[in-house]
C-alpha cells in the first residue's frame, strides 16, 4: 500500500486524505496547530464561540458536483441544517439605507425604489446575477485529466455562460459601478466586495446565494471541519496535530518524505502540501523549485493582491437578536490603520442558537476589509513594539461605533478578541496574512494550477491558492484533484465515493 503525507489539516487536506483513503492509500495528515481546520476554524473567548470563516458556502444545493464533494468528505451530510439569509446585507449611508435581498425580485424592486434614475442599469445588473445562478466550476475532475468527451460536455452545457465569466472578469466592481447615476448605488456596488475584486466575483456570489446554493451550515466552521476529520479518520486516516513540517526530503528531484521541527523524519511515496503557496515554495522547498504561475503572482502585488482584514470580536447581550445580521455602514469618523477607512461591516451571529454563549450572549464581528497594505502596517507595529497598543485603539473605536448603533445595551457590549492580518499569518503561514488566495482582479489572469512543480516528482501543491481567489469550494476541489492526479500517475482507477 502506497503512503501519502499531507501537510495541512484543513479542508483541502481532509478532502485529499478522504479520497486517497477510499482509493486504497495509506495517508497521514500533519497539522501545525493543536486544532485542525486551517482557515476553516472557530475558537472560544469569554465563554463565546467565535466563527473564523464561513459567511456563506456554495455547493449546498443537492445534485451539484460541489455538493457531492461536501457529502463525500463529511463536510455536509443529509442531516446538516442550513441557514439561508434572506436579507444579505443592510447598507447604511450617512443619510439613507437599503437592503440587499436574496430574492432577486425584491432586490430589483428595492434598488429601483431607491434610485429610479438607474432603473435600466439596475435591471441589467439583476439579469447578470441571474446568468450566474447556473454557472458552476467543473468540480468533478481537473482539466488536465479531462478527455475530449469531458471537455465537449462542458462546452455544450456551459459554453455560453462562461462567456459572461470571461467578460465580467475583466471589469472591476468600481469600474462597473460608474454606470450608475446614483452616488449611493455606485458606492454600494463599487465596495460590495473586498478591495480589488472583479465584477465576476460579486455576480457569482449573488447568483449562487439567490439560487439557494449559498447557505451557512448551522454549528459553524469548526463543526464542519470536525465532520470532515471524523469522516477521514473513519476511513483509516491518521492525523498528527501540533507538528510543524520544516523541510521536504528530496533525492534526485523526487520528494520522499518530510522533516518535522523536532528533527523527526517521515517517509512516503507522495507528498501533498496544502499550505499557502509562498510558504511551500520558499520555506518547505527552500526556493529551489520556481514556478512561473505562482512566482508571477507573488511578485506582482498590484494585479494579484491578497484579501485580509482587521476584526474586533464583540460580546453582546442576546437582546440585539432582533437587529440586522449583516450591516455595512459609512461612518462620519474614519478609523485609521494603514489609511482611513470609513466603511465598516458588522456581522451578528445570533442566528445560530447552537453556538456556545447563545443563551445569554451573541457574538458580533466588527470588520474592516483591506489588502496587503494593511498587513504591512500591522507588521510594522509588531516591529516597533506598538502592536498591542494599536490593537486596543482600533478595537475601542469599532466598539464605540457598535455602542452607538445599540445604545440601549451599550454598557453591556465588550471586546473579547481582536484579529489582524498578523493573526492569520501566524496561524496559517499565509502570504501577508491572507484569508483566501490571490484576489481575482480585472487585470489578473485566471488560475487553475495543476499542483505539479516542474522538476520535482511525487510532490503536489493543493489548497485554495491553486484556484483563483480561493475559498472553501476551491480548497475542497483542489484536494479532490490532488487525489485524482496521484491515482492517475500511479495508473490506478480513481474510485468516486458518491458514484459507488
Amino acid at each position: 500500500m502506497k503512503k501519502v503525507i499531507i501537510i495541512g489539516g484543513g479542508v483541502a487536506g481532509f478532502t485529499a486524505g478522504t479520497y486517497l483513503q477510499y482509493n486504497g492509500y495509506e495517508t497521514i495528515i500533519l497539522e501545525k496547530n493543536a486544532v485542525a481546520g486551517g482557515a476553516c476554524i472557530g475558537w472560544e473567548r469569554s465563554g463565546c464561540y467565535i466563527d473564523g470563516c464561513i459567511h456563506w458556502l456554495t455547493g449546498v444545493k443537492k445534485g451539484t458536483e460541489l455538493n457531492k464533494i461536501w457529502l463525500d468528505t463529511g463536510a455536509l451530510n443529509e442531516d446538516t441544517e442550513m441557514f439561508y439569509q434572506d436579507d444579505l446585507m443592510h447598507m447604511y449611508f450617512k443619510d439613507k439605507s437599503l437592503t440587499i435581498w436574496k430574492d432577486l425580485q425584491k432586490l430589483e424592486a428595492e434598488l429601483i425604489a431607491f434610485a429610479p434614475e438607474d432603473t435600466k442599469e439596475i435591471k441589467n445588473f439583476v439579469k447578470l446575477v441571474r446568468k450566474f445562478q447556473k454557472i458552476n466550476p467543473p468540480a468533478f475532475k481537473p482539466t488536465d485529466l479531462m478527455n475530449l468527451w469531458d471537455l465537449l460536455k462542458i462546452a455544450f452545457t456551459m459554453g455560453g455562460q462562461y462567456y459572461w465569466v470571461v467578460k465580467t472578469s475583466k471589469i472591476s466592481c468600481k469600474d462597473y459601478a460608474k454606470r450608475f447615476k446614483n452616488p449611493h448605488i455606485r458606492e454600494l456596488i463599487g465596495d460590495f466586495m473586498a478591495p480589488h475584486f472583479n465584477l465576476m466575483s460579486m455576480l457569482y456570489m449573488l447568483g449562487h446565494i439567490s439560487a439557494d446554493d449559498g447557505g451557512i451550515p448551522v454549528g459553524g466552521s469548526l463543526d464542519m471541519v470536525k465532520r470532515m476529520e471524523e469522516r477521514y479518520v473513519s476511513l483509516g486516516g491518521t492525523i498528527r496535530k501540533a507538528v510543524s513540517v520544516t523541510d521536504i526530503i528530496i533525492n534526485d528531484n523526487k520528494a520522499e518524505g518530510v522533516v518535522l521541527k523536532n528533527g523527526e523524519k517521515l517517509m512516503a511515496d507522495w507528498i501533498i502540501s496544502t499550505t499557502p503557496v509562498e510558504h511551500c515554495l520558499n520555506d518547505l522547498l527552500g526556493g529551489k523549485y520556481p514556478d512561473k504561475q505562482f512566482d508571477m503572482r507573488i511578485k506582482n502585488q498590484k494585479d494579484y493582491p491578497i484579501y485580509t482584514f482587521t476584526t474586533a470580536i464583540l460580546k453582546c447581550p442576546n437582546r440585539i437578536g432582533n437587529k440586522e445580521l449583516s450591516v455595512k455602514l459609512v461612518t462620519d469618523k474614519p478609523i485609521t490603520i494603514d489609511r482611513e477607512y470609513n466603511q465598516l461591516a458588522y456581522r451578528n451571529y445570533v442566528y445560530d442558537n447552537t453556538l456556545k454563549g447563545s443563551d445569554d450572549f451573541c457574538v458580533v464581528q466588527a470588520t474592516i476589509h483591506s489588502d496587503d497594505d494593511m498587513y504591512f502596517w500591522w507588521k510594522q507595529r509588531k516591529e516597533d513594539g506598538t502592536y498591542k497598543q494599536e490593537k486596543k485603539r482600533v478595537a475601542d473605536e469599532l466598539l464605540a461605533i457598535a455602542k452607538d448603533i445599540h445604545k440601549d445595551v451599550a454598557d453591556q457590549i465588550e471586546v473579547i478578541d481582536v484579529v489582524t492580518p498578523c493573526t492569520y499569518e501566524r496561524y496559517l503561514n499565509s502570504r501577508h496574512g491572507a484569508f483566501q488566495g490571490f484576489v481575482h482582479t480585472k487585470r489578473g489572469r485566471s488560475l487553475m494550477h495543476s499542483g505539479r512543480i516542474k522538476g520535482l516528482k511525487n510532490f503536489l501543491i493543493s489548497g485554495q491558492y491553486t484556484i483563483q481567489s480561493g475559498g472553501l469550494p476551491p480548497a475542497t476541489m483542489s484536494g479532490r484533484f490532488a487525489a485524482q492526479r496521484i491515482c492517475h500517475d500511479d495508473k490506478k482507477k480513481f474510485i468516486d465515493i458518491s458514484k459507488k
